[in-house]
């Protein structure tokens, strides 16, 4: 899924009002994400800026859980995980009782079949 996509997900849950949230790892990735296209040259000091002033625009909220590395570790033990970056997000939608929509194919894959919660970005229609 493209920008274009992904601005269609964004788009629905500001209709539908609803809250975007992410644990604080969301703001380092971010934050290290846009650094190395900017160190790259593939974005400029002023684009980069600009994506930073949308996302936080977006308004996510950054919210954390006192079970939420547990379960991170959890899930990246239950399926076998190199890290528990992405088990992060799920563990923080699960306990929090939401959806996790992940562009992360590799991540979706293995955890697809133990996990309602987790969604794959490019099903969302």
């Amino acid at each position: 899924m493209g920008c274009e996509g992904r601005t269609v997900v964004l788009h629905d849950s500001i209709v539908a009002d609803i809250v975007l949230i992410a644990p604080p790892l969301f703001e380092y990735e971010t934050e290290s994400v846009l650094q190395g296209r900017l160190q790259s040259s593939v974005m400029s000091i002023s684009e980069t800026d600009t994506a930073l002033a949308r996302l936080s625009a977006i308004g996510v909220q950054i919210l954390t859980h006192p079970d939420m590395i547990k379960r991170a570790r959890e899930i990246a033990r239950q399926f076998d995980l190199p890290n528990i970056y992405d088990s992060l997000y799920a563990a923080l939608a699960e306990l929090r009782g939401c959806e996790f929509w992940t562009p992360d194919k590799a991540f979706y894959d293995a955890v697809k079949a133990g996990s309602l919660f987790v969604r794959y970005l490019l099903d969302y229609s």
